[in-house]
């Protein structure tokens, strides 16, 4: 095992700018000059709404519409599938991140999530419509949705006057949901990031999709990490997050007991792996509840 790889490993507990700092042989300047091997590690991230996007972020989601047997087509600012009265744009791999990561809508509503919005809740807002197409409006509990934020520490999540401002135990995410402010209508809101990377939704209309604000209320409250290599986290996230090193497949690192299931350290990269995101085997448009 090479010293910086040793000096990983070596790590009492999850990666952290102060632990970077103090390892010897690691440098905080970060992975430019580590070796390929250790850059490819795989890591769990925690809290995952605040994990970096990967390069090819839409593909789950995409993986999750096509196996629905939405069609999908080509434009210009990425791929657009359609069922029924639904559209959804996932964008363009686009590395200045300027273009959405996913824009939906139908009838009296639309949706918006931004360019740095991690993979893993682009999978679950997928998922959220093909159910929408699919079983209509009425099967979301979104009281359930919202006690997941309570209990998950988030302050603030409960209805007040009709509305829900609610802010991240780590106050690196709030979310706003109730009625618009302009036109009284369903909306919500959510801001999330840190170190200058920051991504955004916005869900508007009379007729939005409870299923897919339940879904986002989800992603939010998931205790479960998102599966990231090293070199796809910033030395500047540190601070903010709880990145723990995970086996790799060359055996580069080191199981921890903290890693998540064989299972998921065989998955690719950016698969989703919150807590209630993958399609059933049975239905591959539906989410288990």
């Amino acid at each position: 095992m090479d010293p910086l790889s040793a000096a990983l490993a070596s790590l009492p507990g999850p990666l952290t700018r102060a632990a970077v700092e103090a390892a010897p042989g690691l440098d905080p300047g970060l992975l430019a000059g580590v070796p390929a091997a250790l850059a490819d590690t795989f890591v769990a991230v925690r809290p995952a709404y605040l994990a970096p996007p990967t390069a090819r972020s839409a593909v789950p989601a995409a993986r999750i519409l096509r196996a629905a047997g939405w069609t999908p087509s080509r434009v210009a600012d990425g791929t657009e599938f359609r069922h029924r009265s639904t559209v959804v744009l996932l964008g363009a791999p686009d590395t200045a991140r300027t273009v959405d990561a996913l824009v939906a809508g139908g009838p009296s509503w639309q949706a918006r999530l931004s360019s740095r919005t991690p993979d893993e809740v682009l999978a679950h807002a997928a998922a959220a419509l093909v159910e929408y197409a699919e079983e209509g409006p009425g099967t979301a509990d979104l009281g359930a949705a919202l006690a997941g934020l309570a209990e998950a520490g988030w302050d603030g999540a409960r209805r007040r006057d009709a509305a829900v401002l609610a802010t991240a135990p780590d106050g690196l995410a709030e979310l706003r949901w109730g009625p618009d402010q302009d036109t009284g209508e369903a909306s919500l809101r959510i801001l999330a990031g840190a170190g200058g990377d920051y991504w955004d939704a916005e869900l508007g209309g009379a007729a939005c999709p409870d299923l897919l604000v339940e879904s986002l209320l989800a992603s939010l409250a998931s205790p479960a990490p998102a599966r990231r290599r090293l070199r796809e986290v910033p030395v500047g996230l540190y601070d903010h997050l709880d990145v723990t090193p995970e086996a790799t497949r060359a055996g580069a690192a080191v199981r921890t007991s903290t890693g998540p299931p064989a299972a998921a350290s065989a998955a690719p990269p950016g698969t989703p792996i919150l807590s209630s995101p993958a399609p059933a085997a049975n239905h591959p448009a539906r989410r288990p509840r």
